[in-house]
């Protein structure tokens, strides 16, 4: 479950227990929110391992960002030279 979504079920459960007068629901929402809270200030070292994985299983796709920030393709000359062939449903554009 996302973090998002921890601190807003964490906000409500707080809410409904205040609108019902249950000190215990207020708690335990408080207590929800707290860990939520913690979990999202977490170092992003477990991100970046994340990031990493899935990096090195090739979700990347060739792409690399240059010094400026700018996205460029890992094989400059690969890229240049790979054959595009039309298939019909393709944007217009430069067609090989």
């Amino acid at each position: 479950m996302s973090t998002f979504r921890e601190k807003a079920e964490a906000q409500t459960e707080q809410v409904i227990g205040q609108m019902l007068g249950d000190e215990l629901l207020v708690r335990e929402g408080q207590s929800r929110l707290r860990k939520a809270e913690s979990e999202a200030e977490e170092p992003s070292e477990d991100r970046a391992k994340e990031r990493d994985k899935d990096r090195a299983k090739g979700a990347d796709q060739g792409i690399v960002r240059d010094e400026r920030g700018q996205d460029q393709p890992k094989d400059k000359a690969r890229a240049q030279q790979v054959s595009r062939v039309d298939e019909g449903g393709d944007p217009p554009g430069k067609k090989a």
